[in-house]
C-alpha cells in the first residue's frame, strides 16, 4: 500500500551522526524524504530555508543549544509545524514540559525503530484531519449567512452570485427591492461571508427612529447633552466599530441627519451629541431602501452625494413573483423553521395548498409568505390545507371567489342556510383535490406512478383519492 505522504520532507535534528543515519533510514523505507541538521542552529536555518519541511524529530540533549530552546524558536514563528521530541528515558519530564510548549509528541531513547514509524505516520494522519477540517471550516464560511437565502430561481442565483462578489470587498452596499424582499437578509449574509463576519452587526431601522432621536442613536450624545441625558451612551456607530451597520430604509432619514451622515462616511470619524472631540470608528455601511432614491435626488429630498457615498456597490432584490419557483422552496424552508420553534410535525402541504401558494401573487414578497406558513404551522395537525391559509392566499386558486360585495361566493349559498365552516371548507377542498388529480393523470396519460409524483403523494395515497373522489382512470 503506497503511502499517502510520499516524499514527505522529515527533518531529523541530533548531534549523533549514528543515531541521523538510522532514522533517516527507517524514514526512507517508509517513503518520506528524510533531512539531517547536527545542531539546533542547523536545524532553525534549514527551517529557514525550506518552507516544505513537514515535521521535526527532535534531540533534547545537545551542546550549544539544546532541544528546548530550538523547540521555543520554532513556536516563535510557527504555532502549526508539528515537532516529535527525542530523549532519554530520564528525561521524561523534560519531554513533558516541552509538549506543555507545543510538541506534538514524544519518543525515549534507545529508538524502537517500529514505534518511530508508528508515531510518524499518526502525525501525517493527524495533519491531514487538520487540513480536512481547515477546509470544511472554509467551504462553511463560503456559505456563511447565505443560509436564508432559498431560491433556485436566475433571478436568486444571480443575487447569490453578487454577494459572494462584493462581500470580501470593504465598500458600501445599497440594497433596493420591494418591501419585503429580504434586504435585511442579504446585509446579514454580506456582514457574513466578510472579514468583519466575527464583529458587530448593528441594524437600525430608520422608519422607526423619530426625527429628533436620529442623530443622537446614530451618533450617540455626551452627558448632559439635552434634558434627560444624565450619561454618555455609545451610538450605532461606535457599537457597530469593527463590524457592519446596516442602515434599513435609509431613504427615510430627514436632511440634517443625511448631511451629518454623509460627513460620518467620508471622514470616518463620529463625533457624540455634545461632545468636542471627534473620534474614528471603523465601520462598513450597508444600506437599504424600498423607495426610489433618484427620484428623491430629482425632488431635492435626498442628498446626491450621499447616494454615490452609499451606492458604492448596488444588489436589487426581485420581487417574490418574479422567482419562478422559490415560492415551493421558501415554503418549505419555513416550514422546517416553524416545525422547530413551535415543536410541531406538520409534515407537508397538500396539493391544494400548494396550488393556492402558486397561484398567489405575494404583493409583500417573502415576509408574507414567512407569516403565511407559520399561521400555516400553528393551525394545522399533519398537512397544511388551503383552510389554514390566510383568506386572501385561499382566493388565489379561486377556493374562495369574491362575489360582488367583496365576499368569498364559496361562503354564500344559492339558497337556504349557510352551511358550517368547516363544511364549506371541506367541500372547496375536494373540489380543488379533484382537479389538480384529473390534470396530474391528463398530464401523464393516465399513468397513475407518475401523477402521484407530479403531485407529490405517494400511490397509496393517489389511490384512495381517486376513491374518494370516484374519479374512474
Amino acid at each position: 500500500m503506497s503511502n499517502p505522504n510520499s516524499n514527505a520532507k522529515v527533518l531529523v535534528v541530533d548531534d549523533e551522526p549514528e543515531n541521523c543515519f538510522v532514522v533517516a533510514k527507517a524514514l526512507e523505507d517508509e517513503g518520506y524524504q528524510p533531512l539531517i541538521a547536527y545542531s539546533g542552529v542547523d536545524a532553525l536555518e534549514q527551517l529557514e530555508a525550506d518552507h516544505q519541511i513537514q515535521l521535526v524529530l527532535l534531540d533534547i540533549r545537545m551542546p550549544g543549544m539544546d532541544g528546548v530552546e530550538v523547540l521555543g524558536r520554532i513556536r516563535e514563528k510557527d504555532q502549526e509545524l508539528p515537532v516529535v521530541i527525542v530523549s532519554a528515558f530520564e528525561q521524561v519530564s523534560t519531554a513533558v514540559r516541552c509538549m506543555r510548549l507545543g510538541a506534538y509528541d514524544y519518543l525515549t531513547k534507545p529508538l524502537n525503530i517500529h514505534e518511530l514509524k508508528i508515531t510518524v505516520a499518526n502525525t501525517f494522519r493527524t495533519l491531514k484531519l487538520q487540513h480536512e477540517v481547515t477546509r470544511l471550516r472554509s467551504e462553511i464560511d463560503k456559505r456563511r449567512g447565505l443560509e436564508q437565502m432559498v431560491g433556485s430561481s436566475p433571478a436568486v442565483q444571480k443575487v447569490v452570485a453578487l454577494i459572494q462578489r462584493v462581500a470580501q470587498h470593504d465598500i458600501s452596499v445599497l440594497i433596493t427591492g420591494d418591501s419585503g424582499t429580504g434586504k435585511e437578509v442579504v446585509a446579514e449574509a454580506i456582514h457574513g461571508l466578510s472579514p468583519r463576519r466575527d464583529k458587530p452587526f448593528i441594524c437600525v431601522d430608520c422608519t422607526a427612529l423619530p426625527e429628533h432621536l436620529v442623530e443622537s442613536e446614530l451618533f450617540g450624545y455626551e452627558k448632559g447633552a439635552f434634558t434627560g441625558a444624565q450619561e454618555r451612551k455609545p451610538g450605532r456607530f461606535e457599537l457597530a466599530h469593527g463590524g457592519t451597520l446596516f442602515l434599513d430604509e435609509i431613504g427615510n432619514l430627514p436632511p440634517n441627519a443625511q448631511m451629518k451622515l454623509l460627513r460620518v462616511l467620508q471622514e470616518r470619524e463620529v463625533t457624540r451629541l455634545g461632545g468636542k472631540q471627534a473620534f474614528p470608528v471603523d465601520v462598513r455601511v450597508l444600506a437599504a431602501t424600498n423607495s426610489d432614491l433618484k427620484v428623491m435626488m430629482k425632488a431635492g429630498t435626498y442628498r446626491e452625494d450621499l447616494f454615490h457615498r452609499l451606492n458604492e456597490f448596488s444588489i436589487h432584490l426581485p420581487p417574490l413573483r418574479e422567482r419562478g419557483g422559490d415560492v415551493e422552496l421558501l415554503a418549505a424552508f419555513f416550514l422546517h423553521r416553524f416545525n422547530g420553534q413551535f415543536k410541531r410535525q406538520v409534515s407537508g402541504f397538500s396539493p391544494a395548498a400548494l396550488a393556492c401558494l402558486r397561484a398567489y401573487p405575494w404583493p409583500g414578497n417573502v415576509r408574507e409568505l414567512h407569516n403565511a406558513i407559520k399561521r400555516g404551522v400553528v393551525l394545522a395537525e399533519s398537512l397544511i390545507e388551503p383552510s389554514h391559509l390566510p383568506p386572501e392566499v385561499r382566493t388565489a386558486e379561486g377556493l374562495e371567489p369574491p362575489s360582488a360585495g367583496g365576499e368569498p361566493a364559496s361562503a354564500m349559498p344559492l339558497s337556504g342556510e349557510i352551511p358550517p365552516l368547516k363544511e364549506a371548507t371541506q367541500l372547496a377542498v375536494a373540489r380543488v383535490e379533484r382537479e389538480l388529480i384529473t390534470r396530474a393523470l391528463q398530464s401523464t396519460q393516465n399513468n397513475k406512478m407518475q401523477a402521484a409524483k407530479l403531485l407529490k403523494i405517494d400511490y397509496k395515497t393517489l389511490f384512495n383519492k381517486l376513491k374518494e373522489h370516484q374519479l374512474q382512470y
